[in-house]
């Protein structure tokens, strides 16, 4: 059930200062606006500077959010949020090895939607084992909590439901629409720009979900310092847009993550699927397929209504992948 969410003073402010970013909004205006005292805002402006935010004030104009502040800060998320439940519990750390680490050693007991971030990740983790470089102030750090009431089956569509969201993120804020690799790469011209990591927490007894966390890693800007092996493949956001402030770009996937999962909790996962379709880009293209079974050439042909991919030999069998990954050959 949705639950109302009911803005603080300070919350107030600083949405009418986004709303309002780059011009000046005078006290008595907000006092007006908001229906508070002038001394209330003033309380707020400062609370919200202490959080890391660059208000600047001048005497007989009012208050300015800089429009070039790229700061990350619970309160300035939460004022562009636009979810019921996802991110509405926000923390955000300077420094964390590993978002999906922390959350489950530290926060699992938190309310479905809570949202942990981080500046930089010193041990950032990716599929398979790999390593997701997350040096601070070049991308969007995240981890989701959930606490699904869905069949085991069907924890794959969580991970493809935050693939469709950042797509629809960068789409929003940064201009350009990328597509997604299956399972979960998002891809634009083959470079890879988010990594997308989903990890499950079961129950030893009952074999059911206790919570699963979704791990989100967005490149706003590429790393001098990324690993050869890396630089081959990794893309930024700034290499084919104007990047988007982190707080813009980390509230637009989640908004678009809880409309895409809502789907689930209604039981449209045809819907969803549909939405993942149009997104992938191998879809009619020759693949390698890299899976436990082995490694193989094949023409990705579809989708089943599993998100299981349906990639076709030379001799004509058709595959149902449901785990692995694949290599698009151009």
């Amino acid at each position: 059930m949705m639950e109302m969410i009911e803005l603080t003073v300070k919350d107030a402010v600083l949405q009418a200062l986004e709303q309002a970013r780059g011009t000046r909004l005078s006290g008595g205006r907000l006092a007006e606006q908001l229906g508070v005292s002038r001394a209330a805002v003033h309380k707020a402006i400062a609370a919200l500077r202490e959080s890391g935010l660059a208000i600047d004030a001048v005497t007989g104009e009012g208050y300015r959010l800089a429009s070039d502040d790229d700061s990350l800060t619970a309160a300035g998320i939460n004022a562009l949020l636009d979810t019921a439940v996802i991110g509405r519990e926000i923390l955000v750390e300077p420094s964390l090895t590993s978002s999906n680490t922390t959350m489950k050693e530290q926060y699992l007991g938190r309310r479905h939607g809570f949202t942990l971030f981080a500046e930089e990740q010193t041990g950032g983790r990716g599929r398979l084992g790999r390593t997701f470089v997350s040096p601070a102030d070049t991308g969007v750090y995240m981890t989701i909590l959930l606490h699904p009431t869905l069949p085991l089956s069907h924890l794959s569509f969580v991970t493809i439901s935050a693939a469709i969201a950042v797509v629809r993120a960068i789409e929003q804020t940064a201009g350009f629409t990328p597509q997604i690799k299956w399972v979960n790469d998002v891809l634009m011209n083959g470079r890879k720009l988010c990594g997308i990591l989903t990890e499950a927490t079961i129950e030893g007894e009952t074999g059911t979900v206790s919570s699963l966390v979704v791990g989100i890693g967005i490149n706003l800007h590429p790393n001098p310092a990324w690993p050869e092996e890396v630089q081959a493949v990794a893309g930024a956001i700034s290499d084919f847009g104007k990047p988007p402030r982190r707080a813009e770009l980390a509230a637009a996937v989640l908004n678009h993550f809880e409309d895409v999962y809502v789907l689930l909790d209604q039981g449209k996962e045809p819907e969803l699927l549909e939405q993942y379709r149009e997104r992938l880009c191998c879809i009619g293209r020759p693949v390698t397929v890299i899976s436990p079974a082995g490694r193989y050439e094949a023409e990705c042909v579809g989708l089943d209504e599993n998100a299981h991919l349906l990639v076709k030999t030379a001799d004509g069998q058709v595959n149902a992948l449901s785990s692995g990954e694949i290599s698009i050959r151009l």
